[in-house]
């Protein structure tokens, strides 16, 4: 059922909007490769019994400690033959540590959600219940997500998944293609994880942020099966929503997991030494101002001013070490689907967060969220959980 659940997505995408396939992320190739080679593993793993739990967590810190090397080496004003044999080498133990750690991540997560109540009765077995879909996914570079706008307002008309890897050169053209008319905006933002089954999930060496893109796309299997995820991609507004809850809740429940299963503290140690600097600047406030100053502009008709101005501010924040490649339109209505992002100025977002605060747990609100047609329902619940509570 799961894979009937991803072709419906790369049959929802791809019929909406045109790219060269070689350049678009093939979502049941993905499959084809991946479900197979998963659950072998996991059989191997039932077979020969898994690490124990200090195991795990040597294996889980390697892994955080060799992504921040990789980071570290990665810069490109360092291109000596030494640092690039380093990195090659560094790559190549992370790749050997990525079965475990995801097994890792999938056990500890699916205990959190066993414990906030987020299980599914099994068919024909009464009384058995689940984690349902299984936490699966794979460690790899997510596709850039080819965000487009209207020019003249900000306004998502389209998203489309980019081949991982795929040159900079290309996505330049791609992008390129998509405004020579002058009519709409493109850009294709980096993401951390993608919502295929199993979800692909980029590496990192920040414990909290690794897990939370678990969550995320692990809630965003979750909901494919209630009305709010059934409804993706009827309009912006459920996507939005969608995106809002995933995005909380995957917070939520990465924070938990972090707590019931804590990093070593020589980890932690060796993993701050690796952090980067802090930036200088509240990126999230200067976004969102940036963000209201455009919208009045484009309101004007002063559209060419507007884009200048999204340039100078990303040239600004860039001075301030906060780099994006782009800043425009469709940059920014890629944002707005994540209205609880600090930067965002939908009001959604905190209604969203109302709705967890009305809530006695992360289980209690996932369920809630999951039947949700849309943010007039939102609403209606809100006002009726207050009247119910007062």
């Amino acid at each position: 059922m799961l894979a009937i659940v991803a072709l419906s997505l790369a049959w929802m995408i791809s019929s909406a909007f045109s790219l060269p396939p070689r350049h678009e992320f093939n979502i049941l190739a993905w499959e084809l490769r991946h479900v197979p080679e998963k659950w072998l593993y996991l059989g191997g793993t039932l077979i020969e019994g898994g690490p124990s739990p200090a195991e795990e967590d040597e294996l889980l810190g390697s892994f955080l400690i060799t992504s921040a090397r990789i980071r570290g080496l990665s810069s490109p004003i360092d291109d000596r033959g030494d640092a690039l044999a380093q990195l090659e080498r560094l790559q190549g133990e992370r790749e050997g540590l990525e079965n475990e750690v995801e097994a890792i991540i999938e056990g500890r997560l699916t205990s959190v959600l066993e414990a906030a109540g987020l299980e599914s009765s099994l068919p024909f077995f009464p009384g058995a219940r689940w984690v349902f879909p299984p936490v699966d996914f794979e460690i790899g570079q997510p596709p850039r997500v080819l965000s487009v706008s209207l020019r003249e307002r900000i306004e998502l008309v389209e998203q489309r998944p980019l081949r991982p890897g795929l040159e900079i050169g290309l996505v330049v053209e791609l992008e390129d293609a998509v405004e020579a008319d002058n009519v709409l905006s493109a850009s294709a933002v980096p993401v951390a994880g993608l919502a295929a089954y199993p979800s692909v999930v980029a590496p990192t060496s920040d414990y909290q942020q690794f897990v939370e893109a678990v969550a995320h796309e692990w809630v965003h299997h979750y909901l494919a099966f209630k009305p709010l995820g059934l409804h993706y991609f009827s309009n912006v507004e459920l996507r939005t929503l969608n995106e809002t809850v995933a995005a909380l809740a995957g917070a939520e429940l990465a924070s938990l997991v972090v707590q019931r299963y804590p990093l070593a503290p020589d980890v932690v140690e060796e993993l701050a030494a690796f952090a980067p600097p802090e930036p200088t600047v509240d990126a999230d406030a200067a976004l969102r101002a940036l963000r209201l100053d455009v919208d009045a502009m484009l309101a004007e008709g002063r559209i060419d001013e507007a884009e200048e101005l999204m340039e100078e501010g990303r040239l600004e924040l860039a001075g301030e070490g906060v780099f994006f490649r782009r800043i425009n339109q469709a940059f920014f209505a890629f944002r707005n689907l994540y209205a609880g992002d600090p930067g965002s100025i939908d009001p959604l977002g905190g209604k969203v967060q109302a709705l967890r605060e009305q809530s006695d747990s992360i289980g209690t609100f996932l369920r809630s969220a999951a039947s949700l047609s849309g943010e007039a329902e939102l609403e209606r619940r809100l006002e009726d959980n207050f009247r119910g509570g007062s």
